[in-house]
């Protein structure tokens, strides 16, 4: 990998989510790793694998509910990106980045969007909790128990899986459909699910983060 545009990147980019909670840097960094491992099973460029994890939560800066076209755009018009890409990979960045939603029906218009979709995903149920619980606690301000955090949280992934009865994938990738099967195993044993829920939910109460949810982080 090129080395000054990582070092561009961690620099200039990374401190872009600071003021994020769910989409900060643990998810960032997770994505990028997952990225880079589907890159090299499918023989991609790694640079652009680095790249489209990078940018892909950018535009939350500009407007939720667009975030994935906004980060495109954010990527596309990076002066320091046409230092180290054609226009041409460029272009399929910026396409990899838009089709990146978990929630897509459709699938991503080249491979680099389906590496980038398929490692949002947070087939991890710790780092899944975290994201899901903040982001309730954020956009439902009317919600003041566990109880109404959890069940809106699992009802949303549950609308996730396909008509296989999977959560979706877009790739083939043995290693990643495995990941995935050991965590439908875990989150659809409801009780199993809700005990890892409600043990991280009393830990952000107790620590404060639930007030930073609140009052300091951006994202929702």
């Amino acid at each position: 990998m090129e080395e000054k545009l990582k070092g561009y990147i961690t620099e200039n980019i990374f401190p872009l989510y600071e003021r994020y909670y769910s989409h900060g840097m643990i998810h960032i960094e997770n994505v990028i790793k997952s990225c880079l491992f589907l890159a090299d099973y499918y023989k991609l460029n790694k640079d652009m694998a680095y790249v489209i994890g990078a940018y892909h939560d950018l535009g939350l800066k500009v407007d939720r509910k667009s975030h994935e076209i906004e980060s495109g755009k954010i990527l596309e018009q990076d002066i320091e990106l046409k230092k180290y890409f054609s226009k041409e990979q460029i272009a399929t960045m910026k396409v990899a980045v838009e089709d990146h939603r978990g929630s897509r029906k459709e699938c991503p218009r080249n491979k680099y969007g389906e590496i980038l979709s398929d490692s949002d995903r947070d087939f991890d149920i710790g780092i899944l909790v975290k994201r899901q619980l903040s982001t309730s606690i954020k956009n439902y301000p009317e919600f003041t128990t566990f109880e109404e955090h959890f069940e809106n949280c699992y009802q949303y992934m549950l609308k996730r899986i396909n008509q296989s009865g999977h959560f979706n994938l877009w790739t083939n990738n043995p290693i990643l459909i495995e990941k995935r099967a050991k965590f439908e195993k875990q989150y659809l044993d409801k009780e199993y699910a809700k005990s890892v829920y409600k043990a991280e939910y009393e830990k952000i109460s107790k620590d404060g983060t639930i007030e930073k949810i609140k009052n300091y982080y951006l994202d929702y």
